[in-house]
């Protein structure tokens, strides 16, 4: 990686000094002294062409710099990546297992507020209906009393009624204020499902970084597996070379290998090595 800091700093400072001589390469080609033909027609020289050609590649390699950074890159952050993978891993798990924890308790604290607001509400609600139905039926018995001609009753009746709707204000004054306790874990339960949310982002993105790093690391091991291939693959050429043949057994050969530093595996990788491999090599093999 080294290396590749090195080179990525070496372009950069080649960019910035061709940058910076451009002006002059120019100016050089523009004073650069010219030939007349025999019709009066400018016509070019040894030393314009010479500066023409200075100036065209100094340009030609200025556009060529910023690919080359970009490949650099992407080699420098694959290997910063790699080098990662162990505490990526670690870390991504830890996470997850805390997120995990917090989501678990939080589930348990929503469920027991919304079993509370539950009851509460459900209190509340079998509260008032009992106090209207109570009054209602005051009403009813003061009514009869009146038809019946029952003063007795109808004394009874108007007090039953007094004491009802004493009993239905104060039982919705106590609605009033269990519907501010209602609201509050509304609230708090809006709260809490806020913070599983979050929780389960943290989870969700802590397993995707973990799924990565594992990804890389089995790239690296499918890359290594590959390149055993390879070796068996040029054995497999330099015997049907050394049998006069073409290499036409792994003619189809193409296997994928991952990261910026490689390229698919195919027949013609194999074929320079092959070549290389002596009839001795491959009867000590």
């Amino acid at each position: 990686m080294k290396d590749l800091k090195q080179q990525h700093a070496a372009l950069t400072a080649e960019s910035i000094a061709i940058e910076n001589s451009l002006p002059q390469l120019e100016a050089a080609w523009k004073n650069a002294p010219s030939n007349f033909n025999q019709y009066g027609n400018e016509i070019g020289t040894p030393e314009r062409r010479a500066a023409m050609e200075r100036a065209s590649d100094a340009e030609a390699r200025l556009r060529a710099i910023p690919g080359e950074l970009q490949s650099l890159e992407r080699k420098i952050a694959h290997l910063e990546r790699l080098s990662q993978v162990d505490q990526t891993k670690s870390e991504s798990l830890k996470t997850m297992s805390e997120a995990a924890i917090e989501i678990k308790g939080l589930e348990m604290t929503q469920m027991n507020l919304s079993a509370r607001l539950q009851t509460i509400q459900s209190e509340a609600e079998q509260a008032l209906e009992k106090a209207q139905q109570e009054e209602r039926d005051a009403a009813s018995r003061f009514a009869r009393s009146l038809a019946c001609g029952d003063s007795k009753a109808e004394k009874k009746a108007t007090n039953d009624i007094q004491v009802a709707a004493t009993q239905l204000a104060a039982t919705d004054e106590h609605v009033r204020r269990q519907e501010l306790i209602i609201s509050a874990l509304q609230s708090e339960i809006t709260n809490i499902e806020t913070q599983i949310y979050s929780a389960s982002q943290r989870e969700n993105e802590a397993k995707r970084n973990a799924l990565s790093a594992i990804a890389l690391a089995l790239d690296e091991e499918w890359n290594e597996a590959a390149k055993q291939l390879a070796a068996v693959g040029a054995k497999v050429l330099a015997v049907c070379y050394q049998q006069g043949g073409m290499g036409d057994a792994l003619s189809g050969l193409e296997v994928p290998r991952f990261g910026p530093f490689l390229s698919r595996l195919n027949r013609s990788d194999l074929t320079v090595v092959a070549r290389e491999i002596t009839l001795s090599s491959l009867l000590k093999a």
